[in-house]
């Protein structure tokens, strides 16, 4: 007894291939699909390389720390008074400078500190260039006075010498006075506020070359 052999049909032949295309369709749509997922989670594409990236860099600032000055002290000012011994010696002023006249003005000046003073007259010794202040060893007070006199003049080189017989004075006398300042080039027409350094020097004066008279 023979057996019949089935064989399939084209058409269920191709319904089968066009099942399996189907179902391959869906597989690659669904590959493309996750695909597609997966470039967007990453940020997408090939331009991710193009993306910026924002860096923040965190930048500390020492703070400025000022530091004040310690406040200036000034120095105090120091006034020394000179205290001049003035009673016990009348004194005279003799020009030993080459300025007429110089020896009355300074008998005047010497007179407002409150020394006593007699008629001004020359000095015989010529033009000095440094006073001299004389004194009677005769008279107990001369001396003090005499230095006191030299501290007026501003002091310095200026020299307390014994007074001389005669005295270095024109006529050779000095009368009832004890003193005799000799008053040099260093001293003449010079106000005693600026021998004392009290006061800036002025301009000084040309001297003459002979002896000026007293008055």
């Amino acid at each position: 007894m023979k057996r019949a052999s089935v064989v399939p049909s084209s058409s269920n032949g191709e319904a089968t291939l066009r099942g399996r295309q189907r179902v391959t369709g869906r597989s690659a749509l669904a590959v493309v699909a996750v695909a597609a997922l997966a470039l967007s989670a990453c940020g997408g594409g090939d331009d991710a390389g193009d993306a910026s990236t924002s860096t923040s860099i965190a930048v500390t600032v020492a703070p400025t720390t000022t530091v004040a000055a310690p406040p200036t002290t000034m120095a105090p000012t120091t006034t020394t008074t000179l205290v001049f011994v003035t009673e016990g010696a009348k004194l005279i002023v003799a020009n030993a400078s080459g300025i007429n006249g110089a020896a009355g003005r300074m008998s005047d000046a010497l007179a407002g500190l409150g020394f006593s003073t007699g008629d001004a007259t020359n000095s015989t010794e010529g033009q000095l260039p440094t006073s001299k202040v004389y004194f009677d060893p005769a008279n107990p007070a001369a001396e003090e006075v005499a230095n006191s006199v030299r501290l007026a003049l501003g002091g310095g080189a200026i020299v307390v010498l014994e007074l001389t017989t005669p005295a270095p004075v024109e006529s050779g006398e000095v009368g009832d006075a004890s003193i005799v300042v000799a008053m040099g080039n260093d001293t003449a027409d010079k106000s005693l506020d600026e021998l004392q350094g009290l006061v800036a020097p002025a301009a000084e004066t040309e001297s003459t070359e002979t002896t000026a008279p007293a008055g």
